[in-house]
């Protein structure tokens, strides 16, 4: 069976991991690290940079990096790069490439099903999205799960005692809380809210604009109309801000962030842990509600709440931290690194899954003979159709269980009516039009009637990715119309996916031959250095001219980039190498 990845796909870093005999492990990347940056950035000369390389050549290569798309995900928003457009779900799946193919060099396998998570309160578009990212990338995506109910599976595999555990989830860009009650290793979700643009690119945002103000004060200059700087102010403020969740003061140094006639002008200013939490605190301030909102839902009260989880980078700051326990009342838990539980969760819900062409009893959670964990998940978002004078028939109530299945019967509204078009939404809006749209559900070849006769049925029913598929039925003639929510302006064709798939694989094809390429390269290396040290040894053997001349040809040929002609050209020098190394030894 081969392994299947739990990828926690962030806004500002992703992680893998992937579970074994001793349990869940995080997968390091290509340079040993345990985070992936989600930055991807697209150089002048056409290379495809992701992870700490783009990010670290983001200052180089302004208005070609692209940073936190996950707050993009199920938009029309797009990337424009040399005049060819991206979506955010081909940057998304550029990133879990990387994942994917640095997994795959740590066991010396192929890596082709995952198990991604995403936020809780991700509408249908944007875990359709995430779910598309992950096939561009060329995975099979078994499943899509809560980031919350991903975590509490990494905190609670090994407790045994039932409690309700509240997930406080704040990361790059989103934020989450849910609470989920586990009763006999059973995970039932209660109660979603959150806030899909929320995280800590808003804490960054502010310490930018704060310095931006301490330098206009101090030189009159605005600095805000120049990429370049403002690039670097944004890293600078990253940096500052997670030294602050350790020291109460950093200084932040910007060297030559301006050029003027009289020379560079840099920024020197030193931020306090009190001002940083000052220019943060309306943020922060905008979890509590979602928290109150996720307590009402679930009929709970702090004081039924046992554990409280924090999740995400951003927990890591103390004002967030104290405002968790001040407004809850408990000493939160951060028992589990809060960038990597949610990775390790997602690693052990693969526990479930059998192989896709074997036993469905065939499971990780037998061969390793753990138990498997069970998720009662629930869904924050109503759904249903529009229906005369723009009204909202739910037909899937807000926080409803999933996998589930609900259905209700409508009529004509004009005599004779042969077709019924069901405009599909998501939202609680008693206004139809005022929720999300998410596709059009059409049927044809009603029976024709007197309006109010014909009865249709429409059916909803929500997978275990929480994706949504609609059926339209004549109960008189049987006639039924079926969609699966894919394809609406927010959303990929079937051949935009494709299309992107197979530009998948072409940058695929296209790394390797540049490995290949390098490899080469680097014997080519070896073989001059190893003949430059047999003509010191030996500069008066027959052959040592032939070597000199060989290893010329060779640099030369290194130059045209023509792989079988190095290796001809390595070939020739080898043999000559070989001969005198010999003559030496003996």
């Amino acid at each position: 069976m081969g392994r299947i990845l739990g990828i926690d796909l962030g806004t500002t870093n992703s992680v893998v991991a992937v579970i074994d005999k001793s349990g869940p492990f995080v997968v390091p990347n290509s340079i040993g690290e345990r985070l992936t940056p989600s930055v991807v950035g697209f150089t002048k000369s056409g290379e495809i940079l992701v992870g700490k390389k783009a990010k670290r050549g983001a200052v180089m290569n302004v208005g070609r990096t692209v940073f936190s798309i996950k707050r993009h995900m199920g938009s029309n928003y797009r990337v424009r790069i040399d005049g060819k457009e991206y979506t955010p779900q081909e940057i998304s799946g550029i990133i879990l490439q990387k994942l994917k193919q640095d997994a795959e060099e740590y066991f010396g396998e192929d890596c082709s099903q995952a198990v991604i998570t995403c936020p809780a309160y991700f509408t249908d578009a944007q875990r359709q999205a995430t779910k598309d990212a992950g096939e561009i990338a060329g995975l099979k995506v078994r499943r899509i799960i809560d980031e919350p109910t991903a975590a509490a599976l990494a905190y609670g595999l090994d407790k045994k005692e039932d409690q309700v555990i509240l997930v406080y989830d704040l990361g790059g860009g989103t934020f989450d809380v849910s609470i989920i009650e586990v009763i006999s290793g059973v995970f039932q979700v209660l109660a979603i809210h959150g806030n899909t643009h929320l995280g800590g690119d808003d804490f960054d945002m502010r310490i930018v604009q704060h310095l931006l103000g301490v330098f206009k004060e101090q030189t009159g200059i605005d600095l805000s109309g120049d990429p370049i700087a403002m690039q670097r102010l944004k890293e600078a403020a990253e940096e500052a801000k997670i030294e602050l969740s350790e020291i109460k003061e950093t200084h932040i140094l910007v060297e030559a962030i301006h050029m003027t006639d009289k020379g560079p002008l840099s920024l020197d200013v030193t931020l306090t842990r009190e001002k940083f939490e000052e220019l943060i605190e309306d943020l922060i301030q905008q979890t509590i509600p979602p928290i109150n909102q996720a307590l009402e839902d679930a009929n709970l009260t702090p004081e039924k709440v046992d554990t409280i989880l924090l999740v995400g980078g951003s927990t890591r700051i103390p004002a967030v931290q104290r405002l968790v326990k001040a407004h809850l009342g408990k000493n939160p838990h951060r028992d589990i690194s809060p960038e990597e539980v949610v990775a390790l969760g997602a690693a052990v819900q693969t526990l479930v899954l059998a192989p896709l062409d074997g036993s469905i009893e065939d499971t990780l959670a037998t061969r390793y003979g753990k138990e498997k964990p069970v998720i009662i998940h629930m869904t924050p978002f109503s759904l249903g159709v529009g229906l005369q004078n723009d009204q909202y028939a739910v037909i899937i109530e807000r926080n409803s269980t999933y996998p589930t299945e609900a259905k209700d019967v409508f009529t004509t509204t004009r005599d004779f009516q042969e077709a019924i078009s069901f405009p599909i939404y998501e939202g609680e809006e008693p206004i139809a039009s005022e929720n999300t749209f998410l596709d059009m559900l059409r049927i044809e070849g009603i029976t024709p009637a007197p309006r109010g006769v014909p009865r249709i049925e429409v059916t909803f029913r929500l997978n275990a990715d929480r994706i949504l598929e609609a059926r339209a039925e004549d109960l008189a003639t049987g006639v039924e119309k079926r969609i699966v929510i894919e394809a609406t302006d927010t959303r990929l064709s079937e051949a935009d996916k494709q299309r992107m798939v197979r530009e998948a694989r072409e940058r695929v094809t296209q790394m390797l031959r540049q490995r290949m390429k390098e490899s080469v390269e680097e014997q080519a290396e070896q073989l001059l250095e190893r003949a430059q040290k047999a003509l010191a040894a030996a500069r008066n053997h027959p052959l040592a001219p032939q070597v000199g001349t060989r290893s010329s040809h060779l640099r030369e040929v290194m130059k045209t980039d023509n792989q079988e002609a190095i290796e001809k050209a390595m070939d020739e020098l080898l043999r000559l190498v070989d001969e005198v190394e010999a003559a030496g030894a003996a």
